[in-house]
């Protein structure tokens, strides 16, 4: 059964948990030779009476080794495989069976084609080292493969791979991705190839961000110069105020009660008050006329700036009747 992505999760051997669950930043390569010397020291002290404080220098020293992968090779340090080895034989003298069996495994899955040189630390070392390769060999393989969307480069348990699919066995591996052509950061993985005869897949995207055409922002509203009730408002006032001014008009000189002009023969008991309205009726029909104009010259204009005035039309219309 293929299963295609990777199990996250914590499961080092018991010289503490090498690796956070996820770095996304190498250390600068000048750490890298700080933690060789720090291993080396440790190797040198790995004979000193404090077992117990050999133990976690050595592990520490490691742990610190693993997370340089910039300067992982195809092949384990001699060194590395060394101390690997040294931590197994105190854990042996410490009686810690589980954690030498752990570390052993590790070792293994680890140095896969190298041989770490377990002869030279004693025969329980030696014995140790053939019944877990049995062991891991009786277990069966898995494959790890690599869905790279760019090219990348690709580190397992320190070790630089060249390889899309590997064939490994079956456990806990570190394994450490990054673009091979950009200035990208490091990506660091825990999978668990548990089963034999599985597939994990470890997806690795292009880091470089894509940049998105935005459409264009839209053009920026057109503005009225009054708004659009205002302009009918004037056109409606200036239709009232000259339908008031002929109005008047049309009643400048006539008689108050009778609404017509005097004639010769009409009394002034007859006629009442004669209308006197030119002025007024002139006024309003100025005034209104004005306002109808100009209402209707900025409604005009208004209507086409802002796109409404095809299809659209506003009417006001009077009848007038004298």
């Amino acid at each position: 059964m293929e299963q295609k992505d990777p199990i996250i999760r914590s499961n080092f051997p018991a010289m503490h948990s090498l690796l956070p669950l996820v770095l996304l930043f190498a250390p600068p390569e000048g750490d890298h030779e700080q933690a060789t010397a720090e291993l080396q020291t440790a190797v040198e002290h790995s004979t000193d009476e404090d077992r117990q404080a050999a133990i976690a220098a050595l592990a520490s020293a490691i742990e610190r080794q693993s997370q340089h992968p910039d300067a992982a090779s195809s092949e384990l340090p001699t060194l590395v495989l060394e101390a690997r080895v040294i931590l197994i034989r105190l854990y042996l003298a410490e009686h810690n069976n589980k954690a030498a069996e752990q570390a052993m495994d590790d070792l293994l899955r680890t140095a896969r084609d190298q041989t770490p040189p377990v002869r030279s630390y004693g025969q329980e070392v030696t014995d140790l080292y053939e019944a877990r390769k049995a062991a891991l060999q009786a277990a069966g393989t898995a494959t790890l493969e690599f869905n790279c969307k760019v090219a990348c480069t690709r580190v397992i348990n320190e070790r630089l791979s060249t390889a899309t699919s590997e064939q490994l066995p079956v456990g806990p591996y570190r394994i450490w991705i990054k673009a091979a052509d950009q200035d990208a950061e490091w990506v660091y993985f825990e999978v668990d190839l548990a089963a034999a005869d599985t597939v994990k897949t470890i997806t690795y995207a292009d880091p470089t961000p894509v940049d998105i055409a935005l459409p264009p922002p839209p053009p920026p509203a057109r503005k009225r110069m009054l708004p659009r009730a205002a302009e009918i408002s004037g056109l409606v006032a200036g239709v009232g105020l000259v339908v008031a001014g002929a109005v008047l008009l049309s009643l400048d000189g006539k008689c108050s009660k009778t609404n017509q002009v005097p004639g010769m023969d009409t009394s002034m008991e007859d006629c009442g008050t004669i209308y006197n309205t030119t002025v007024g009726g002139a006024s309003l029909l100025g005034v209104g006329g004005g306002l109808l104009v100009v209402s209707g010259v900025l409604l005009s204009i208004d209507e086409v700036r802002v796109g409404r005035a095809k299809g659209q039309q506003v009417m006001v219309g009077a009848t007038l009747r004298f």
